[in-house]
């Protein structure tokens, strides 16, 4: 339903009621008009002149009320909006979080310039484009930041995540929420996830007291799962990239690898053993699919791979190459149930419920003497 029109009354009220109560009132109404596509240019002329002037209002409750109501108005006069957005936090806040008017570099000067309440309502509009996070990420307080990683609705790019993970090296609450969105590069949420699990061990140390070797096995776990996880969306220039900074930095693991076979991303296996034996891809695929057992015998020597995940590899490699349809498809659940059953068939003595307690498991059996593998690791 259209509201009232202004008129010479309200204009009248409004220079001589002196109570803040009519001046709200005024300013609501003149604040609902400008919407009006129907407005005489002389009405709309006149609806500014009072928005400029009610903008500037003494009383906190008049300006609350002009901002409440331009909040959504996309006509709104952005001069107006922008006095708004500058004003003080109870004031400022509604048009912060919705107002269509205000551009990118307003919002990025308020970013620079205003308070973390300021700051945190920009974090959570419905848009957040790349150069405002990047302000967040570059001044924005923790609360804003934390606002931020968690909007759908904000584009995080390379730059900004970048700026975050060097502001909040230490802090597990911005990181996890930044390496699960799709948009960043396949290295920086590898690096990430790196940040993450290392805080995982330090934390199991020091407020629980676990043993340094048992919180560095759960930190490893932990970072390739997750690490494990990420593989899917990748491309395969991403994907190799991975595996080369993955490599460098001493985390291209052999369960890691594990967990990429019993995922179906044999992308990844195959550029994992073409980094490790500096074989070329074309032909380092030709040994592992091709060229039959004794083919991928050799790549997984050449790799230095432990000798007690041999037999893993292998089966689960048998396994896609007979789940494949002829398409090429793959039913990932109906996969990996039959890897698992084919793992529990080889490793007896290893009880576990799922794929991923079955790799943490054989990690240990990896790394056990020959003479106890056979024991129970249950």
């Amino acid at each position: 339903m259209k509201s009232e029109k202004l008129t010479i009354a309200d204009v009248e009220r409004l220079l001589s009621d002196p109570s803040e109560n009519a001046r709200a009132q005024v300013a609501a109404k003149v604040a609902r008009q400008v919407a009006d596509v129907e407005l005489l240019p002389r009405e709309r002329e006149l609806a500014h002149e009072i928005l400029g002037y009610l903008v500037h209002d003494v009383a906190v409750s008049v300006r609350e009320s002009l901002a409440r109501c331009l909040t959504d108005n996309a006509a709104a006069p952005r001069s107006i909006v922008l006095q708004l957005a500058r004003d003080i936090d109870q004031v400022a806040i509604p048009v912060l979080e919705r107002s269509p008017v205000l551009t990118d570099e307003d919002l990025v000067g308020l970013v620079y310039y205003g308070s973390p309440a300021k700051q945190r309502a920009i974090a959570g509009r419905p848009e957040v484009r790349a150069q405002v996070s990047e302000a967040i990420a570059h001044r924005g307080d923790r609360t804003a930041v934390l606002t931020l990683v968690h909007n759908s609705g904000a584009v995080i790019n390379e730059a900004a995540a970048t700026m975050l993970a060097e502001r909040y090296a230490d802090d597990a609450d911005v990181a996890a929420p930044l390496v699960r969105r799709g948009e960043l590069p396949a290295l920086l949420v590898e690096r990430l996830i790196a940040m993450i699990s290392e805080q995982i061990r330090e934390y199991l140390v020091e407020e629980h007291e676990v043993d340094h070797r048992v919180a560095a096995n759960l930190e490893e776990q932990a970072r390739e799962r997750t690490t494990a996880d990420t593989f899917k969306r990748m491309s395969t220039d991403d994907m190799k990239a991975l595996v080369a900074q993955l490599a460098s930095n001493g985390r291209l693991t052999a369960t890691l690898i594990l967990r990429a076979a019993c995922s179906g991303e044999i992308r990844f296996v195959e550029a994992a053993f073409a980094e490790l034996t500096a074989v070329p891809d074309e032909r380092i695929w030709r040994l592992i699919h091709d060229v039959g057992a004794l083919g991928f015998r050799a790549v997984y020597a050449r790799a230095g791979m432990p000798e007690a995940l041999y037999p893993a590899f292998r089966r689960v490699l048998d396994t896609y190459h007979a789940a494949r349809s002829s398409d090429g498809s793959l039913d990932i659940e109906l996969f990996r149930h039959h890897v698992l059953e084919g793992l529990r068939e080889i490793y007896e003595h290893v009880e576990a419920s799922d794929l991923d307690s079955m790799i943490d498991k054989l990690a240990r059996v990896a790394a056990m003497p020959a003479a106890l593998r056979k024991q129970n690791v249950a």
